[in-house]
C-alpha cells in the first residue's frame, strides 16, 4: 500500500514587495512634508497678514493721537501726553523749534502708535508719524476793552469803560499794548457822562455784518464751545485759593448765565451772559450773547455777540470794564492752541 506523501509548499518571498513598501512609506512621507509645508505657508501668510493689519492699526492710532493732540491742546504745551485709542496707545511728544514772532511758535510733534497682541506681549506693533505745528500763543486779538456785535452800546451812570491800561502795581513785563479803544459797536456808542468811555480812541464803530467783527477777534468760537472740547472747568468754578496766583484757567458755562461770582482767567459763556452786581472778573470774558449789562466789574476785556447778531440791538451798559494788560495777557496765554501745518504730517517708519 502506497502511502501518499503530503507535500508542503513553502511560501516564496516576492522581491518586489519590499520596493512597494518603501515606495508607500516615501509617498506618505512626501504627503506629510507637503502638508506641513502648506500649513507653514498658510500659517506664515496668516501671521504676515495679522502683523500687517496690526501695523496699519498702529499707524491709524499714531495719526489719531497726533490730530487729537493738536485739536485739543489748550494753554501750555506739555512735553508728553498719551491717549488710549481703540486697541492701541498713542504717545505724543513735543519739541519747540523756534519763535516765529512774539505770538507764534513753531513746534515739532511726534506720535508713536502701539497695538499689543496677547500672543506677543513683548513685541507690539509700532508705527510713528511726525508733523509740524504752529502755536498761537495769544489768539484773541485786542481791539477794545468792550466789543459787542450790537448796534449800540449805551453807557449810563455808573457804568464806565476804560481802554487805557489799568495795571499800575503788577508791572508785568509781558503785558499787552498800553492802551486799547474803549468800546466798539456796529453803529454807535453813546454815554451820559462824556468821560464814561475812555481809550485810544474812546470808541470806534464797526459797520457791516457781525461776522466781520467776530472774524477779526480770532477766537475759534465753534471749537471752544463744542461740548467735546476739553476746558479746565465746565459749569463750575475752581477753588482759586488753591491755585497758583499766576494760574488763569479756562472756564465754560452754558445757557443763560446770571453770573454772580468772582474769579480770574477766561470765562466762556456759551449762551447769554447776564452778570449781577457781585460779578467780578480778572481776565477775558467771551460770550455768545449778552443781556443788558447793568451790573458787574471786569478787570480785562469783554467780547460778546460771538454766536451771531445780538438779540438786543442796543445794550444798556451800567457795569465797569477796565482794560488790564497783565490779566488779559495771562488769560490769553491760557487760550493758546496748536495748528498743524498742512501737508507736513509724515510717517517715520
Amino acid at each position: 500500500m502506497r502511502h501518499a506523501r503530503c507535500r508542503i509548499r513553502r511560501g516564496v518571498t516576492d522581491p518586489r514587495g519590499g520596493f512597494v513598501l518603501v515606495f508607500v512609506v516615501f509617498v506618505l512621507f512626501a504627503i506629510s512634508v507637503a502638508g506641513l509645508t502648506g500649513y507653514l505657508l498658510v500659517s506664515s501668510e496668516h501671521e504676515l497678514a495679522r502683523y500687517s493689519g496690526q501695523g496699519a492699526e498702529a499707524l491709524t492710532v499714531a495719526r489719531g493721537g497726533l490730530e487729537r493732540f493738536a485739536a485739543e491742546q489748550l494753554g501750555v504745551v506739555p512735553d508728553t501726553v498719551s491717549y488710549a485709542l481703540g486697541r492701541g496707545i498713542a504717545t505724543v511728544t513735543t519739541r519747540k523749534l523756534y519763535t516765529v514772532d512774539p505770538v507764534t511758535d513753531m513746534y515739532y510733534l511726534r506720535s508713536e502708535g502701539t497695538v499689543d497682541d496677547i500672543r506677543t506681549p513683548d513685541a507690539p506693533a509700532r508705527r510713528v508719524v511726525g508733523g509740524y505745528a504752529v502755536r498761537r500763543r495769544r489768539p484773541v486779538r485786542l481791539h477794545a476793552a468792550v466789543l459787542i456785535t450790537a448796534d449800540d452800546i449805551d453807557v449810563t451812570d455808573p457804568g464806565e469803560i476804560l481802554g487805557r491800561d489799568q495795571q499800575v502795581s503788577l508791572g508785568c513785563s509781558t503785558g499787552g499794548p498800553p492802551h486799547l479803544t474803549g468800546a466798539i459797536a456796529r453803529l454807535g456808542v453813546t454815554e451820559d457822562d462824556p468821560s464814561a468811555v475812555r481809550g485810544n480812541p474812546d470808541y470806534e464803530l464797526w459797520p457791516g455784518g457781525w461776522s466781520g467783527i467776530v472774524d477779526s477777534v480770532g477766537v475759534r468760537w465753534d471749537v471752544i464751545t463744542d461740548p467735546e472740547f476739553p476746558v479746565d472747568y465746565e459749569n463750575t468754578l475752581p477753588d482759586f485759593g488753591a491755585l497758583p496766583p499766576d494760574s488763569f484757567p479756562v472756564i465754560r458755562y452754558t445757557g443763560w448765565v446770571s453770573a454772580g461770582f468772582s474769579g480770574r482767567g477766561v470765562l466762556i459763556v456759551d449762551g447769554v451772559f447776564d452778570p449781577t452786581t457781585s460779578f467780578n472778573w480778572d481776565g477775558i470774558v467771551l460770550a455768545g450773547q449778552i443781556d443788558d449789562m447793568v451790573e458787574g466789574f471786569v478787570d480785562g476785556i469783554l467780547i460778546a455777540g460771538l454766536e451771531g447778531p445780538n438779540p438786543y440791538a442796543s445794550i444798556d451798559f451800567r457795569a465797569d470794564v477796565n482794560y488790564h494788560s497783565c490779566y488779559v495777557h495771562a488769560a490769553n496765554e491760557s487760550l493758546s492752541y496748536l495748528e498743524l501745518l498742512p501737508n507736513t504730517v509724515f510717517e517715520l517708519n
